[in-house]
């Protein structure tokens, strides 16, 4: 379906490859949505005002709350690989406890570093078992999930922000981790 084709192209348009189309990106990952309409409405055979109200519906429409429209402006809120400033979070409260999902094969050195951003700014958090299996799923067919105590990393000075569905951190020592779901050892956890 091409809404869904669009979404996957706008995420890595904002988050990863705005250069190779000519956009320009100010430091906190804002794109003018007239430019993004023009490069999508290209890509896909649509007008641009087409385009643009695909891209607005994607925005109201998200499940995960990706992208962001605000005075003639668009931004991935959260998952770039680019160099944007991302320290910025949304009101809300942070729930004590977040899920990551990962690979069975990242889990030994995670339970031993942390969890690092690797290939994007910041490690991404779920509010659940289920939204962390699925995000898991990219990387192994069998994921880990890993229950983050965040009510603790918070109490000791670690920022976790906000941003759509989605919570971020620079970083999570090991010591906030704890694996709440392996299929490899048939310990099934948590389920929420």
């Amino acid at each position: 379906m091409k809404r869904i084709k669009v979404s996957k192209f706008l995420s890595g348009l904002l988050r990863h490859f705005p250069e190779k189309y000519g956009l320009k990106v100010n430091p906190y990952g804002w794109v003018d949505l007239e430019s993004v309409a023009e490069v999508v409405a290209k890509r896909y055979g649509l007008t641009k005002s087409q385009a643009l109200k695909l891209i607005k519906e994607l925005e109201k429409t998200d499940a995960k709350k990706r992208f962001e429209i605000k005075e003639g402006r668009i931004r991935a809120r959260y998952g770039h690989s680019i160099k944007v400033e991302t320290k910025w979070s949304e009101e809300g409260e942070i729930p004590t406890v977040l899920y990551h999902g990962t690979s069975r094969s990242s889990l030994n050195s995670i339970l031993k570093e942390g969890l690092l951003p690797i290939k994007r700014r910041e490690v991404h958090l779920s509010k659940s078992v289920k939204e962390a299996i699925e995000v898991g799923k990219r990387h192994d067919k069998n994921p880990v999930v890993l229950k983050i105590k965040a009510d603790e990393m918070i109490k000791e000075g670690y920022q976790i922000r906000k941003k759509g569905e989605v919570f971020t951190a620079d970083f999570v020592p090991p010591k906030y981790i704890e694996v709440v779901y392996n299929i490899t050892e048939d310990s099934k956890g948590d389920s929420t």
